[in-house]
């Protein structure tokens, strides 16, 4: 009896053995953790380049019937459209006049709407501001990439000391502290 208890008791000892499973350590996060911390690759890349492709003129149905453009036939009135639209250039030099948007300090366009001025469109002046510093970015990328051993805050801190001279006058401008200044004019 003894035996048989023991044999038993052998048995369920081999058979009922409980083994940790294997543990498998990975240095990534899951996407449901990059997501959740806000990281998304994919979106932002394709965000980027959403506004690189070329287009037309954003010219909605409203503006083409004030213009009196019916048909195909009506080239000229397209054109007396198109010429009306101002490019983003003059646009963002108006806004800056205004102080609804000033120089940052970090080299890149920023929206300073409790200064602005009078009534403004903020869809469209994000727009604009959007475009103006991803170009900006753009620029400040092919420069570092056409001098090796330069950083982009060396390429970003020169473009900062040419716009400067180069910016409306009149121009709210950030100082280094954070504070902003008017560009006076020569």
């Amino acid at each position: 009896m003894i035996r048989r208890l023991s044999a038993a008791l052998a048995l369920a000892a081999l058979g009922g053995c409980i083994k940790a499973p294997d543990v498998v350590l990975v240095d990534r996060h899951t996407q449901l953790e990059e997501q959740a911390a806000g990281r998304l690759p994919t979106q932002q890349a394709a965000l980027a380049q959403s506004g690189v492709a070329p287009g037309p003129a954003p010219f909605t149905s409203g503006q083409l019937a004030q213009s009196g453009w019916h048909s195909v036939s009506g080239h000229d009135a397209i054109a007396a459209l198109y010429a009306g639209y101002q490019d983003d250039a003059a646009v963002l030099d108006q806004l800056l006049l205004r102080r609804c948007i000033g120089e940052g300090r970090e080299a890149t366009l920023l929206a300073t709407p409790d200064r602005c001025t009078g009534a403004v469109d903020v869809a469209d002046m994000s727009r604009r501001l959007e475009r103006a510093n991803r170009n900006r970015r753009q620029v400040w990328l092919y420069i570092q990439a056409q001098r090796p051993g330069t950083t982009l805050d060396e390429v970003r801190a020169a473009w900062r000391v040419e716009q400067q001279r180069a910016v409306v006058c009149g121009a709210p401008w950030q100082r280094d502290d954070g504070s902003w200044e008017v560009k006076a004019c020569p």
